[in-house]
């Protein structure tokens, strides 16, 4: 089972919504996917591609899986080949480890209590309306037995991905404190400076000619700023970079991010002040200097919410192997249609 970040420190995905999606409900706008639905365009849906300790994993089952992992407005022709086959790949390899988790929890007799789901399934209708409900079932000819089987299933699955993943790669704030406290050279923010530039582009290998014209021209534009003129303005007319568009302003730059050639300047120049040209492998430059900031020390709460993501996602992604590996232990994987074959393992299914 795999998971999504909302931003930088998001928590990951509710899947009880995305049941919607896989039995092909069109609430959000999108058509059915369901199988039994025909499409000239895509191969008989029944086949199955693949059997894991003997129940059926099919074209149509792949097929809604991979609509998960494709962006909203690409369609399948629009891939190249081996990105198509590479998403195939990934959505077979879920698919198997749902699948897997599925069968543990039956086993285990750890499926969600039917009530629970009845719940789930009166706040889904209430949410998107009896008709609209009852409509989207009928397209799909689903009746609401299969549809609570199926729903029950999915929360089953997010149940146990909550309990064996998710849960547990939550951090203490004293983790992340202690964390920060044995790493506090990672949290030093360096010296940095705010630069503007103006750049008269010429190759190192050009011809004398075309030297003598570029440090021509920087001489130029030197004169028309000591005499006054705007430097982002003249930046914006006359600079040969990507910078002219914001009047050559490139930011702040931490140093040892640039050339040494550059950094030299840059870092030598007081705030306000403007260089005299100089030559880097890039052409000549005049460059302007707009703020300045010595190195520091970050503090914790700087950088408190930056660690505690870092620090969940590699206790997440490791968990996650973990438990993936524990469900696909001893079982029978058959691929059916030429596709990698998902690692199988010895051993009984355990519970956990």
């Amino acid at each position: 089972m795999r998971t999504e970040t909302k931003g930088q420190h998001g928590r990951f995905r509710h899947w009880q919504l995305l049941l919607l999606l896989a039995l092909g409900i069109c609430l959000a706008g999108r058509g059915s996917l369901g199988a039994g639905v025909p499409n000239p365009s895509l191969p008989d849906l029944s086949k199955q591609v693949a059997r894991v300790n003997g129940a059926g994993i099919t074209e149509g089952d792949l097929h809604n899986e991979m609509e998960k992992l494709l962006p909203s407005n690409t369609v399948h022709g629009g891939l190249r080949p081996d990105k198509l086959k590479e998403i195939r790949a990934q959505a077979l390899e879920e698919l198997i480890v749902q699948e897997l988790a599925y069968q543990q929890a039956v086993k285990t007799q750890k499926l969600v209590p039917m009530p629970e789901v009845e719940a789930q399934f009166q706040r889904i209708r209430n949410h998107y309306g009896a008709k609209a409900m009852e409509d989207a079932l009928r397209a799909d000819g689903l009746t609401r037995p299969q549809f609570l089987k199926q729903l029950q299933r999915q929360m089953t699955l997010e149940r146990r991905f909550q309990e064996k993943v998710i849960q547990p790669s939550h951090v203490a704030p004293q983790v992340v404190r202690a964390y920060y406290e044995q790493n506090l050279k990672r949290y030093e923010r360096p010296e940095q400076v705010h630069v503007r530039l103006i750049l008269v582009a010429v190759d190192s290998q050009a011809p004398p000619r075309e030297e003598q014209k570029a440090q021509q021209k920087i001489f130029d534009l030197a004169r028309r700023l000591k005499a006054g003129e705007d430097f982002a303005t003249v930046a914006g007319q006359d600079s040969d970079d990507m910078y002219r568009v914001n009047g050559g302003d490139m930011g702040w730059i931490h140093r040892g991010r640039l050339e040494p050639d550059f950094e030299k300047v840059v870092f030598g120049l007081p705030v306000g002040k403007i260089s005299e040209p100089f030559r880097t492998q890039y052409g000549y430059c005049l460059v302007k200097v707009e703020g300045y900031e010595p190195s520091h020390q970050m503090k914790l709460e700087e950088v408190s919410k930056v660690i505690e993501a870092d620090l969940e996602k590699k206790k997440f992604n490791e968990l996650r192997e973990s438990w993936v590996a524990q469900v696909k232990q001893g079982a029978q994987i058959e691929i059916l249609d030429g596709m990698p074959t998902a690692a199988a393992h010895v051993g009984p299914l355990a519970d956990h």
